[in-house]
């Protein structure tokens, strides 16, 4: 029986639009990229794919990177990427009370007014599964996110509203969406985390 087959046994012809989740292959090695699973907010004919990947913690705190500010030692930082790790992205639930956010996809905004968030998290505002702040982004060149895709580097999904995509980590988080990918993944989850043990 090959391995390939029961592995990869999924259309890789999906064209990943804002908003749709790319989850990871789960041999995939790379530091950054293993067992993630990157949300795309930006697609560019000319520039290609921008995104966040969700579920990397860091040991950072907003505290770590506003020194001033105590407040921020609640808020934990993810990474979003390999990409621009001096910059700071923010995904949340709260479309409704923070103006000029921007909705991803149905639920899920990035960025918005800066004093609006600092002013809801000193006001002891709910963290999890609300906001989520990420340091760098995840990036690929025109053609380069296709080319990945078609050689069974990821899977892709679009979420629908009311999904917990603030909530959970690591691994855990990279098994949830596996599940949620459908029958045709289900030999991903039986793959180890750790390569050795094949």
């Amino acid at each position: 029986m090959n391995l390939h087959n029961l592995l990869y046994n999924n259309s890789t012809k999906v064209t990943p639009q804002r908003g749709s989740l790319l989850i990871a292959d789960p041999m995939m090695e790379e530091v950054y990229f293993r067992r993630s699973v990157v949300m795309i907010l930006d697609v560019d004919e000319d520039r290609g794919h921008l995104g966040l990947t969700l579920n990397k913690t860091t040991r950072l705190t907003l505290k770590d990177l506003m020194p001033d500010w105590e407040t921020g030692k609640t808020v934990p930082v993810y990474c979003g990427g390999p990409v621009d790790l001096e910059r700071l992205f923010l995904l949340h639930t709260l479309g409704d009370i923070i103006p000029d956010a921007i909705e991803i996809v149905p639920g899920i905004y990035v960025g918005g007014d800066v004093e609006k968030i600092l002013e809801y998290i000193e006001m002891g505002g709910e963290i999890e599964n609300r906001l989520r702040f990420f340091l760098g982004y995840s990036g690929w060149s025109n053609g380069q996110l296709k080319s990945e895709i078609a050689g069974h580097s990821w899977a892709v999904r679009t979420p629908t509203q009311g999904e917990n995509l603030l909530e959970g980590s690591e691994n855990d988080y990279w098994r949830r969406e596996v599940e949620k990918l459908g029958e045709s993944y289900r030999s991903w989850l039986v793959v180890p985390q750790d390569p050795s043990f094949n």
